[in-house]
């Protein structure tokens, strides 16, 4: 994402949307009542008979009250729809109107104030962030993800259908299979880590060494129990996914929420779950960092609670659920705090 122009003081910032990940930022960052400001298509009508007729589109920009938001992932296109504040001389101000914004598409928001989280989102955006693809493989299946800063997305799977004790033959074949689908998708990424149980991993590896020298240059090898989606999983929580990307979103979050289980687990006093038991951490000054999944960012009363988090200095981390450790967390609240000293609600 791109800053094109930036006046807080007016609640002014003007962003370039450059990837599909930075619509998933800008998601979590528009809120109901902001003001938007973008080129757009508007239907043209005219009136024929005391009915409307639709006689094609005009590009205009326009700017809107925010009433609703929508985020196609399928399309990643960003759907903003509110009452028309200002436009063209033709248009009527009152009216209702839908701006789709995508990639290359420019936006202005208007906020009465901005939240330092939002900021911070804003600021990591500017950071390209490169994808890493993760490969696990077993000698029965494979599967293959494509980590962003926008989340975790498996890309494709593939699977052996001849068993190894007889079929060794097939089986070499199936190693080949996932070497050219890591091949392919290596166009996305230059970064890649194979992992799985076993040594299915080393046979594939020779066969890009041999085959495809320059791909093989960016692989590196680890482990993992499995070969499915949980394999995927356990790559998040590895050092070798450090060494290969130290600033990735989804890293970071991951580690957040296994630092926030484990004291969970501990019953050590430093966490709090829940409205009620975060909310009396804060009022206490104790919380240093509050987790807040996507899902439950937009609610009224979590927004107050993030505000006063940040005046007391803690930090504001929106944890993804598009990777199962966010999802985990969602699924029990999604709300919680790491605690600068220990609390008892």
């Amino acid at each position: 994402m791109k800053i094109i122009k930036s006046d807080l003081k007016q609640g002014l910032l003007t962003v370039k949307v450059e990837v599909e990940e930075d619509l998933w930022h800008l998601k979590n960052i528009v809120e109901i009542g902001d003001k938007i400001k973008s080129r757009t298509m508007r239907s043209l009508f005219i009136e024929r008979n005391g009915q409307k007729i639709k006689t094609g589109k005009k590009p205009m920009i326009l700017k809107l009250e925010l009433e609703k938001i929508e985020f196609n992932e399928s399309l990643f296109r960003l759907r903003l729809m509110g009452k028309i504040l200002e436009g063209p001389d033709d248009v009527q101000l009152g009216s209702y109107h839908t701006i789709e914004i995508g990639v290359n598409d420019i936006l202005s928001i208007i906020k009465k104030t901005w939240k330092k989280y939002q900021l911070q989102k804003i600021q990591k955006s500017q950071k390209k962030t490169p994808k890493v693809l993760l490969a696990v493989v077993d000698n029965n299946e494979a599967t293959f993800a494509m980590m962003g800063s926008s989340g975790l997305k498996i890309v494709s799977d593939l699977r052996n259908q001849y068993s190894i004790q007889y079929e060794e033959e097939k089986t070499q074949e199936f190693y080949k299979a996932v070497a050219t689908e890591i091949e392919r998708l290596s166009s996305q990424s230059k970064k890649i880590i194979l992992a799985g149980p076993g040594f299915a991993k080393e046979h594939v590896k020779k066969i890009i060494q041999k085959n495809n020298p320059e791909v093989d240059e960016f692989i590196i090898l680890d482990s993992t129990s499995s070969a499915t989606k949980s394999g995927i999983s356990e790559l998040l929580k590895r050092g070798n996914l450090d060494k290969v990307i130290q600033e990735n979103e989804i890293a970071i979050e991951t580690k957040l929420v296994e630092e926030f289980f484990s004291h969970l687990k501990k019953d050590d006093g430093l966490v709090a779950y829940g409205f009620d038991s975060v909310k009396g951490a804060d009022d206490m000054g104790a919380i240093e960092i509050i987790l807040v999944s996507d899902q439950k960012i937009k609610d009224s009363s979590v927004e107050k609670l993030l505000n006063s988090v940040e005046s007391k200095g803690g930090k504001v981390e929106v944890i993804s659920t598009a990777h199962e450790s966010g999802d985990q967390f969602d699924r029990m609240g999604g709300l919680g705090a790491i605690l600068r000293f220990k609390f008892s609600y």
